[in-house]
């Protein structure tokens, strides 16, 4: 199954403006990956600028720090799976200061 990730990147260091970037992303079928997985499968084999919330020791929805609109929902990353159609869009929650990609204040 291939993945259509786009994710709404902010680096404060190179411009002041916002961009969505694409990623294609073949996983296996009938794996139930959550948008965490995803997130994690793109930064340590396709950009390692990715920037996000990661808890290693929740993972669970129980910090409720890994907030992001997902395909324009506000959602826990760690718990969303991802959708059948395969279509992912990521921008960071409104209402907070964006310090980098999907990561808020």
């Amino acid at each position: 199954m291939t993945i259509h990730l786009k994710i709404k990147r902010f680096d404060p260091s190179r411009s002041a403006d916002s961009r969505f970037e694409k990623f294609d992303i073949d996983i296996p079928p009938n794996e139930n990956w959550t948008v965490l997985d995803l997130l994690d499968h793109v930064q340590e084999h396709m950009d390692s600028s990715l920037t996000y919330y990661r808890h290693s020791i929740c993972n669970r929805g129980i910090c409720k720090r890994c907030h992001a609109k997902i395909n324009g929902i506000t959602g826990r990353i760690c718990e969303s799976i991802i959708p059948d159609d395969g279509d992912i869009s990521l921008e960071p929650i409104e209402g907070k200061p964006v310090i980098r990609d999907l990561l808020t204040q």
